[in-house]
């Protein structure tokens, strides 16, 4: 036999009384006694079990709890992927150390200071101004296609001196460099009324024969023999070349 629990008992009295099927001392609404050739009547003791369990079945409104909502795809993605590993986290953190390491590390080593390579930086400091960067001239003698040659066949203490000292160390209207020059020697401070700065103040020994060198073999084309350069790259180390501008030596041939 079906148990009926209490309290839809008691609900389904409730709605008996309030359809007047059942008085609320619990006997049967709707006029008593027997009608005659009718249906008996229900008893005292109430409703039979039975009209009972259809009344709670007809009474009962079960709540069924509504099926959730499906998670959005990229909630259920973000439940569902790999987490990032703890170990990642100081991998990420050295990532761009190491970068900057490998990149320091794979770039071309920066090419050696050499008599030369300083010559060049040190006349496109000092003197392309008035001479040009080929050397071509301007307010100053050209130095290149063998014009420096001719005034200055040896690079010697003359040469350096002129560098060093200019027009002023020479005196204007007094010559200077080889008088076998075809029109004869230079004569200072003729060339469209300009003069030669001295550097001296500026250049130190070993930048000034890097000057000399580089109007003289880059500009001017002078050819040397391997013997001739190599004593050239000695004594630019004698006057201190490479010592304190880098890794030195060599003419940059």
């Amino acid at each position: 036999m079906t148990e009926v629990p209490e309290y839809l008992l008691e609900r389904s009295r409730s709605r008996r009384v309030a359809l007047g099927l059942l008085e609320d001392d619990g006997s049967a609404g709707g006029g008593g006694g027997d009608t005659g050739g009718g249906a008996p009547a229900a008893t005292a003791s109430g409703p039979s079990a039975a009209d009972l369990i259809a009344a709670a079945k007809a009474d009962a409104k079960l709540e069924v709890d509504p099926e959730p909502d499906a998670d959005p795809g990229w909630v259920e993605a973000a439940r569902t992927r790999n987490r990032i590993p703890m170990w990642v986290m100081p991998v990420m953190f050295f990532l761009p150390l190491w970068a900057f390491v490998y990149v320091k590390l794979t770039e071309p080593p920066p090419e050696p200071i050499t008599s030369l390579t300083e010559g060049a930086r040190l006349y496109g400091q000092f003197c392309a101004s008035c001479h040009a960067g080929d050397g071509s001239g301007g307010t100053g003698r050209p130095l290149f296609e063998g014009e420096v040659l001719l005034t200055f066949p040896q690079l010697d203490e003359q040469m350096i001196q002129w560098i060093e000292t200019g027009t002023e160390g020479v005196g204007v209207g007094n010559t200077y460099g080889s008088a076998d020059r075809p029109g004869g020697a230079h004569i200072a401070g003729d060339f469209r009324g300009g003069v030669m700065p001295a550097f001296g103040e500026n250049l130190s020994g070993y930048q000034l024969y890097s000057v000399a060198r580089y109007v003289r073999e880059a500009l001017s084309g002078e050819a040397l023999t391997d013997d001739e350069i190599a004593a050239r790259d000695l004594e630019w180390e004698v006057l201190g070349g490479g010592q304190d501008t880098g890794d030195g030596g060599g003419g940059g041939h």
